[in-house]
This record gives structure tokens, C-alpha cells and sequence, in this order.
């Protein structure tokens, strides 16, 4: 009797066990289909915005947990750190370097590296995790992850890429603002740039030689620059301009030169802003909330190249109001739209690197006088 009992025990358990492994299964295939929707929600976000820090936002918060949550786990078993930095394409050598030479968290500057690249978007971690059958990690990320997502998905109209490759929404990053603090031998971004440029100085001064570059020009520039609410004014300048018959006026936005500015936004900007004969910020509401210097830097959700290098520019007029002209404002002049409202009107006396300005109504006359003059 104790045999059979033995028995009987024996095809319970070989029984309970295969149910438990189809379970199981089950399990690992609805957290992989659930993992397949999470990277096409997090592929066109750069592995940077995880360190975007705003204790203040809700962003912030977010950024900070997925950072945290990622690191964590990544870091809280032996040479995981090192897996995903196979996984992530990152050498040997630098591995190495991180393993013997570097006393901060390896999790953290692995994914430093990895940040370096850009197109290092967050569906690239989650494959990398995939590949390293790391589920434990992966589902730790999810809630973080799916949270970051939707800080970003706020103003998304339901559209999501069928696949990582096929949409055409632009990479979210927040690299422009964030410091490199990586050691001078991972530091990948200082030696690409010595590599394919020739050095320049580090400064946001624009050059002291503009008039080489206006001579240049075939025909007057006016660079516009402007946020979300100046867009419906920034359209009408264009239609303003396209119908002046006595003068060929170039209107230049960077969302209109969308390819040449991916291929080197701060470089493309300098250059244009020394070329231009004007740039021409549109005054709003938005625009100078924007500038302030005190204003903390949230990450742009929008793809609209302009709102994205409104500070940039504005970094860039300020410099060449001080150091070039010697504050006599030859570069600047600024348009008011035809709503503008009585704070705006207040505030832009404040700013006198911004003026002199003109209403949107003025705007053929005082601009064909301003191009005559020059």
C-alpha cells in the first residue's frame, strides 16, 4: 500500500507540475506581449530623459523613478551591469575600464555610454533585458516606464508606430541641457566632434565677423524664432513676405530645414544666425516664459524644431547684444502678434536685447524699412 501510494503521489506531482509550467508559460507570453507594447510606446524616447530632474513636476518625479527603479535592479546582482553592456553593443574595453578604473556605479555610467548614441532610445534597454532573459528586471521597469511614456504622450492623438522603424515621430531627448560627467575615455561625444570638426571655442559668442557672411547672401534673411502660441503669427509672416513683389526675402524656420538641422542643430543655428540679416523673435506669452532664467527646462514634447531651440537662440542674441554690437541691438527685431496682450506689452520692456519691436499689422512697412536701411 505505501508503493501505490508512493505511485499515486508520483502522477500527482508529474501532473501539478506540467500544469504549473503551462501556467507559467502563459505568464511569460502575456509579460512579453505586454513588453512588445511597451517598446513601441518608449521608442522614440532617448535613454537621456531618464535623467531629467524637476522634483517640482510630475515629469521630474517620473524621470527620477524609472532612473532609480532601472539602476537598481540592473545594479543589484553580480556583472548584470556588464551583460547589458554586451547587449547594448558597448566594447570590451570600455567594460574594462568601467570595471577597474571607475569608482562611480557601473549600472549608471553603462547606461551613460550607452546614452551617447543618438538614437540610444529606452525600446533599445527593454530589447537588451529581452535578450538577457532578465524578466525579473523587466517587469520591475514596466510601471516606470509606462508612467514615463505617458508624460510624454500628453498631447498624442491616439497615433502610435506600427513598428520602431515605419513612424515618423521624432526622438524625445533631453541631451541639449544635460551634463556629461562621464570620464574623458568613455567620453564618446567630445572625441566624434574633434574627429569631424575643427575645434572651436566653447562659447555661445557668436563670431565678431557677420559682415563677411551677410556678403555671402544672395538675397535678406529673416530668421524667425518663436513657441507653440507665435505659430499662427510666424505663419502669416511667411504669407506677408511671399507677397512683396519689390524685394526676394528669405524666411527661414528651422522646422522648414528639418534635415539639415538633424544633422547639426547647434551648428545649423549658429551659422544661419550670423547669415541672417534679422532674427525675428514672435513676443507671446510662451516666448518669454520661456526664456526666463530662472524657467526649469522641461524636455520639449513637441517635434516642431523652433519651439525646441527657442533658448538656444535666445542664449545666442543675448551674447551678440553684449559682446558684439556693444548693446546697440543691430541684429534683433521683434514682432508683437496682433493679440498680444497688455503683459506682454509690459513685460518686453524688460528686455532690451528684444527691441525695438513691431505690431503684426506694421509689419510689411516697418520690415521692407528696416531691409532698405540695412
Amino acid at each position: 500500500m505505501d508503493l501505490l501510494k508512493d505511485y499515486e503521489n508520483a502522477d500527482t506531482i508529474s501532473i501539478d507540475t506540467l500544469a504549473l509550467e503551462e501556467v507559467l508559460q502563459e505568464e511569460r507570453e502575456r509579460e512579453i506581449l505586454e513588453l512588445k507594447t511597451l517598446s513601441k510606446k518608449v521608442c522614440y524616447l532617448h535613454t537621456s530623459l531618464l535623467y531629467y530632474r524637476n522634483v517640482k513636476t510630475k515629469t521630474g518625479t517620473t524621470c527620477y523613478e524609472a532612473w532609480k527603479t532601472l539602476v537598481k535592479k540592473v545594479g543589484g546582482s553580480l556583472n548584470t551591469w556588464k551583460d547589458l553592456g554586451y547587449a547594448l553593443g558597448i566594447s570590451q574595453d570600455d567594460l574594462d575600464y568601467i570595471s577597474n578604473s571607475v569608482k562611480e556605479d557601473p549600472a549608471d555610467i553603462v547606461i551613460k555610454v550607452f546614452m551617447q548614441n543618438d538614437t540610444a532610445t529606452l525600446d533599445k534597454i527593454l530589447d537588451a533585458l529581452v535578450k538577457m532573459k532578465r524578466y525579473d528586471i523587466l517587469k520591475a521597469v514596466q510601471e516606470p516606464f509606462c508612467n514615463l511614456a505617458q508624460c510624454f504622450n500628453k498631447e498624442d492623438s491616439g497615433y502610435h508606430s506600427t513598428s520602431k522603424t515605419s513612424g515618423t515621430r521624432e526622438i524625445v531627448s533631453f541631451t541639449k541641457n544635460l551634463k556629461n560627467d562621464l570620464p574623458p575615455a568613455l567620453n564618446k561625444k567630445f572625441i566624434a566632434k574633434d574627429k569631424d570638426q575643427k575645434p572651436k571655442q566653447p562659447s555661445l559668442r557668436p563670431s565678431t565677423n557677420t559682415e563677411s557672411a551677410k556678403i555671402e547672401n544672395d538675397h535678406p534673411i529673416l530668421f524667425l524664432t518663436y513657441t507653440e502660441d507665435g505659430l499662427d503669427t510666424a505663419i502669416n509672416i511667411q504669407q506677408y513676405v511671399s507677397e512683396w513683389d519689390e524685394m526676394d526675402v528669405e524666411i527661414l524656420t528651422l522646422n522648414s530645414r528639418r534635415e539639415e538641422v538633424y544633422q547639426n542643430p547647434e551648428t545649423f543655428i549658429r551659422e544661419y544666425f550670423e547669415k541672417a540679416d534679422f532674427i525675428v523673435p514672435i513676443i507671446t506669452t510662451g516666448y518669454l516664459n520661456r526664456i526666463k532664467s530662472h524657467s526649469p527646462q522641461v524636455p520639449s514634447m513637441n517635434d516642431n524644431l523652433d519651439y525646441k531651440y527657442v533658448n538656444y537662440i535666445y542664449n545666442l542674441i543675448i551674447n551678440h547684444y553684449i559682446y558684439v554690437t556693444g548693446c546697440l541691438n543691430e541684429k534683433v527685431r521683434s514682432v508683437l502678434p496682433c493679440n498680444a496682450s497688455v503683459d506682454v506689452l509690459t513685460k518686453i520692456s524688460m528686455y532690451p536685447d528684444l527691441m525695438p519691436w513691431t505690431y503684426e499689422t506694421n509689419f510689411d512697412d516697418n520690415f521692407k524699412a528696416f531691409l532698405k536701411k540695412d
